[in-house]
């Protein structure tokens, strides 16, 4: 008499009898521990979030269990593909329809310069590979075995993605800016006669803790003295740098893709240079990026000020390079142009947008900074949020060297960070209040 096999549940098995059986949990361990295991590992230290991710891998194996063999690992690794989007998408709160937008865009960024990217891409791939590997390997057991305790596996994991991790709300219900908030609209602007300076900083949010929003507060009430007055406020966001650029700009929701269309649009800029403005803008990386060289003008901005043009204009005032992934100028070199920019403005009304760079992640720490980020005398004890700090800081420096010139004609300042702080460490997140930004007006009140 032969002996009967063990591998497959009996042709007769019970409902119950095939859940438990063990290839019910071979898929539970091929198709839900193995390509989440990345995250259910660093799950108490990283917050990852990776919305329907885990139910793609699912839906890829029943595919690679009713397709020929040969698209297991097409099926595998394009799902892991689409699970470093979705993370990346979610870690800079960018809608989904901006992101897929923006794909057209990765040629400017410099994935392998960052050892965060390049070992998250590996990981997911070799992850992926794996899968596809042993699906393949176990294909008639799997195709035999029960999926439901799979997918309840993937479904909880999902539920506690979704409670534990912090997610963006959506759309907010109403609109509001900091230039609304701060009462700087065009008629008032054009009324009070004087140049305005909006600085949008990358990635800083609102800071929980006042004593640390303080270290970069003070640097601004210190050089505002008895001629400008010190205002802080706090602003809800929605979506990344250019839905920022949207909500100050242009005092709408929205992002890059809105302005895409070959017409003027009623913004700001356009409205201050329709009153005389100079309306000017300086970034420090590549123009190309998000097409910013192609709707700038349509908003009104007259003169833009990218990379390659300050590269081309002033080559030994920014002749270093800064940042990571985004490697472009050095934001204490860009502020120095914009600073100079002010300065000859005595005859002529000027808005200048400066847009900053470096803190953008993943980022280039400040070496030996003034917060002594990453020793036991860190006066931010979690080294993100510190090194972030000390980052802000030397733009905070800039501006204020540019208010406390006394060459400066009259001027009203706009300090506002374009979105949340993106963070991947749970404790590093605490240091910032979910869904809000600072921003911070040097309003000019009278010569010294």
């Amino acid at each position: 008499m032969g002996v009967i096999s063990t591998d497959y549940p009996p042709p007769r098995a019970t409902f119950f009898e095939r859940l438990r059986h063990r290839d019910a949990w071979l898929f539970v361990l091929i198709v839900g521990v193995l390509p989440n295991a990345l995250f259910l590992l660093t799950f108490p230290w990283l917050m990852i979030r990776r919305a329907f991710s885990p139910a793609l891998y699912f839906v890829a194996a029943v595919l690679a269990l009713v397709l020929p063999r040969a698209f297991a690992y097409p099926l595998f690794l394009l799902t892991a593909a689409i699970d470093g989007f979705i993370i990346v998408t979610l870690l800079f709160d960018m809608p989904f329809e901006t992101a897929f937008a923006s794909i057209v865009f990765m040629k400017d960024i410099d994935v392998s310069a960052s050892l965060l990217y390049s070992a998250g891409a590996a990981l997911l791939l070799a992850l992926a590979v794996a899968c596809a590997f042993l699906v393949n390997r176990y294909r008639d057991r799997l195709r035999a075995a029960s999926p439901i305790p799979a997918f309840f596996a993937i479904f909880a994991l999902m539920v506690v993605d979704r409670v534990a991790n912090i997610y963006n709300p959506g759309l907010p219900a109403t609109f509001e800016s900091a230039f609304q908030q701060a009462g700087l609209t065009s008629q008032t602007i054009v009324k009070n006669d004087r140049n305005v300076l909006l600085v949008l900083v990358e990635g800083m949010g609102a800071y929980a803790d006042p004593r640390e929003r303080a270290l970069l507060e003070d640097k601004l009430r210190t050089a505002a003295g008895d001629r400008f007055r010190l205002t802080h406020g706090i602003n809800i966001h929605y979506g990344s740098t250019t839905g920022a650029m949207s909500r100050e700009l242009c005092g709408k929701w929205g992002t890059f893709t809105d302005y895409l269309d070959a017409k003027t649009y009623d913004c700001l800029p356009a409205r201050l240079a329709a009153a005389g403005f100079d309306t000017v803008s300086y970034d420090g990386f590549n123009g190309d990026l998000l097409a910013l060289r192609q709707w700038y003008p349509r908003i009104g901005i007259q003169t833009s000020n990218f990379r390659e043009d300050m590269e081309k204009l002033y080559p030994s005032d920014v002749s270093r390079k800064c940042g990571s992934a985004l490697r472009g100028l050095c934001d204490d070199d860009v502020g120095r142009l914009v600073h100079r920019e002010l300065v000859g403005a005595a005859d002529q009304r000027k808005f200048v947008y400066w847009l900053t760079l470096n803190s953008h992640l993943p980022y280039a720490p400040v070496e030996n900074g003034p917060l002594a980020c990453g020793t036991d005398k860190a006066r931010i004890p979690d080294r993100i949020p510190c090194d972030l700090t000390e980052i802000w800081m030397g733009v905070f420096d800039t501006v204020a060297s540019i208010a406390a010139d006394p060459e400066m004609p009259p001027l009203d300042i706009m300090v506002v960070g374009d979105h949340n702080t993106p963070m991947w460490s749970r404790a590093a997140v605490r240091h910032f209040r979910p869904g809000l930004i600072d921003w911070y007006k040097l309003e000019y009140i009278a010569e010294p």
